[in-house]
């Protein structure tokens, strides 16, 4: 073999002769496995010596693709270059977005090596830029970003620390191994040498940054440990030779000693999480790795590398606890809305009954003026307590979405029926439209998807005081697939830039103005924006103050289905006649008692009156009634128990849940408990009568 002479250390011996190649690859291995980094050792000739701890992103991914490759290959070339200008720290952004860091090995002023590390981030990646990459250049996106993931970050001031660390680790050795040639060949000179370069090692061992100690095997004693170990466990470093590492350790001993005790010749463990004991009664969390060699003596020892976590445990308990108090505070938030909703709702329920009784009797025109415009305040002070308790479940992340066949016709129609009264007062056009060529095929939720619809339109009619609203429903084409559209266009007051982008902040509006002129709690296009997003569409919005607001929303529902599932308006029907039936009727509220009555006189219906569950079962009993309307909240026995002995007597019988609690898991609860249908307080007397009908008489 022809040996370039530059690469000699000396007339007889290589750089490769002088390095322990197994027994360094040992340690770097620990200390990759201590701290993440990435490491290599080349010869001039750039033959790899020693690599540890590579990252996948490069391995498996950069340099398996040619168009990444050439990248690394830039990066390498870029290396070398400096390295052979005779820089001491060089540092080369790779354009596959990692960092890679060089420095040349040096041994008694001779250039003999390059030591690397790199594959890192100085900064948190953005793992969609390296998804859209993965898909430019054909990796497998999702293990390739979970490996980008798992690159390390360091900052510069570590890399520089680790790398002075690795590039003296690496000196440190080679120059071991002059020594070693050099005792072979000259006795006292050489002994010497070999002294000097122990105590150099040594001076390495005291100014690394992790805490670094080694044991006998046999006996356990500590026989070394630099000025990292010593200030962990608090004691000076005379009097560390009387102790062993497990007495520091006060939690953990049992899994380290078995786990050393384990160990073979040139073999590592790690990590091991304990407990480290200093003086004072104070300790610390630490993690080990370690190492079982044996020395030319034939003495076997241990070489542990202790790293203080205590900031990181302490850091993460922290975290844990915040944790549990958001948990704890959003179950808190939860049940104060839910029971917020409950006592409103039941008082509202007087209020909004006897407006809907009186609007059926009143003919005066002033009189009946008076009485819309209180419907309508009552029904916008539903809206924004609905929108609160929607609002609290996006937030937490408890919103779930049906996905059944709907009408997207008879939706716009509903939104149509439930917006006319307030344009026709407000003398506005209101125009509704379904593109020609339109498809209703569509798989959604229905509530959701009207109650995007009626967010848009009645926050266009709300702010327009003259000219006309508009609502068209389409279906466009985007790439390969069909994707529902609605426009909302109105003539109102319109949008500067800002208002733009408040527009989708909870509780803001356009400007502090637009509150106090058109009122409401500006939480309403905040759901609608949080439901586009949740089923995966889009928004747009575009808008000229005085001149009025464009807003486009896209939703990729599905398309197919048969029976159709309509989130409709407020049912148009007469009292249903049900003359010869007995209801029920459990409510321990006087007032809502009342409110029920009159609002059932016309179907002229027995009606049976029970105060609480007791007298519901009572009433039962005695009259056989054709259905039950059960409040659910009630004194002696609650509405969900009544309901349970009673289906435990007839499973058959019709019981309608009559209640205030509204929240999705308190519907989802009745309908398990056995209730037929469900009517939310306040009570709506179209519903009312649409539940009777379908129950009593279809």
């Amino acid at each position: 073999m022809k040996i370039d002479p530059a690469h000699l250390i000396s007339p007889e011996y290589l750089v490769s002769d002088l390095i322990d190649i197994p027994r360094l690859t040992k340690l770097l291995e620990l200390y990759s496995s201590a701290t993440g980094m990435v490491t290599a050792l080349l010869d001039l000739d750039g033959n790899v010596l020693i690599a540890t701890n590579w990252q996948d992103s490069c391995t498996k991914f950069h340099r398996q693709n040619t168009r990444t490759c050439a990248n690394c290959l830039e990066s390498d070339t870029a290396l070398a270059g400096q390295l052979a200008e005779g820089h001491k720290y060089n540092v080369y952004e790779c354009k596959n977005g990692l960092v890679d860091v060089a420095t040349p090995v040096v041994i008694e002023n001779q250039h003999v090596a390059n030591l690397f590390t790199g594959q890192f981030f100085f900064e948190k990646p953005d793992l969609a830029t390296f998804r859209e990459r993965a898909r430019q250049v054909g990796f497998d996106e999702d293990s390739y970003v979970e490996a980008i993931a798992r690159v390390p970050v360091y900052s510069k001031t570590e890399i520089e620390s680790h790398f002075t660390f690795l590039a003296t680790l690496a000196e440190m050795i080679a120059e071991l191994g002059i020594a070693n040639k050099k005792i072979s060949q000259m006795n006292k000179k050489v002994v010497r040498q070999n002294e000097l370069l122990a105590s150099s090692f040594n001076d390495f061992i005291a100014v690394a940054p992790l805490g670094v100690a080694k044991s006998n095997a046999n006996t356990g004693r500590i026989v070394l440990a630099n000025s990292a170990f010593t200030e962990l466990v608090a004691l000076d470093i005379d009097k560390l030779t009387e102790y062993s590492l497990i007495d520091f350790i006060a939690f953990g001993a049992e899994t380290l000693t078995r786990t050393v005790e384990a160990l073979q010749n040139s073999e590592t463990f790690g990590p091991v999480e304990v407990r480290l004991k200093t003086r004072g009664g104070t300790g610390i969390t630490a993690l080990l790795h370690g190492v079982k060699t044996v020395e030319v003596t034939g003495a076997a020892c241990i070489w542990t590398i202790v790293q203080d976590i205590t900031l990181s445990k302490l850091h993460e308990m922290k975290l844990n606890a915040a944790k549990k108090r958001a948990e704890q505070a959003n179950i808190s938030k939860s049940a104060f809305l839910a029971n917020m909703s409950h006592e409103i709702r039941t008082h509202m329920n007087g209020v909004l009954g006897a407006l809907q009784l009186l609007e059926r009797n009143v003919t005066d025109d002033s009189d009946r003026d008076l009485i819309d415009k209180s419907l309508y305040s009552a029904r916008t002070l539903l809206t924004i307590i609905n929108d609160i308790l929607d609002y609290s479940k996006i937030e937490a992340g408890k919103l779930e979405l049906e996905n059944v066949p709907i009408s997207i016709k008879q939706i716009v129609e509903s939104i149509s029926s439930d917006l006319y009264p307030v344009t026709q007062s407000k003398l506005l056009e209101l125009h509704i439209k379904i593109a020609g060529g339109f498809t209703d095929n569509w798989r959604g939720d229905p509530v959701r998807i009207r109650q995007i619809l009626l967010n848009l339109a009645s926050n266009a009619v709300k702010f327009t005081s003259k000219g006309k609203v508009e609502i068209l429903a389409s279906q466009v084409q985007m790439g390969p697939r069909t994707v529902l559209e609605f426009m909302v266009k109105d003539t109102g007051i319109g949008m500067d830039q800002n208002g733009i982008k408040a527009l989708f902040e909870r509780f803001e509006q356009a400007d502090s103005t637009t509150t106090r002129s058109f009122g409401g709690a500006g939480l309403g296009m905040a759901i609608a924006k949080n439901l586009i997003d949740l089923m995966g569409g889009q928004i747009y919005v575009t808008s000229e103050q005085g001149k009025g607001s464009e807003f486009r929303v896209m939703l990729p529902l599905e398309q197919g289905g048969d029976e159709i599932k309509v989130a409709s308006g407020r049912y148009q029907g007469k009292a249903p006649i049900l003359k010869g039936k007995t209801i029920v009727i459990a409510e321990d509220n006087e007032i809502n008692q009342s409110i029920v009555a009159r609002m059932l006189e016309e179907t002229q219906a027995e009606l049976v009156f029970a105060n609480d569950g007791v007298e519901a079962i009572e009433a039962f009993q005695r009259c056989s009634p054709h259905l039950i309307l059960m409040d659910i909240q009630m004194p002696n026995l609650d509405g969900i128990a009544a309901c349970r002995r009673i289906k435990g007597l007839d499973p058959d019988t019709k019981i309608v849940a009559l209640t205030a609690n509204v929240m999705k898991d308190d519907l989802r609860r009745y309908q398990q408990e056995g209730f037929t249908e469900h009517i939310g307080k306040p009570i709506d007397m179209s519903v009312l009568y649409q539940t009777l009908a379908r129950l009593l008489i279809d």
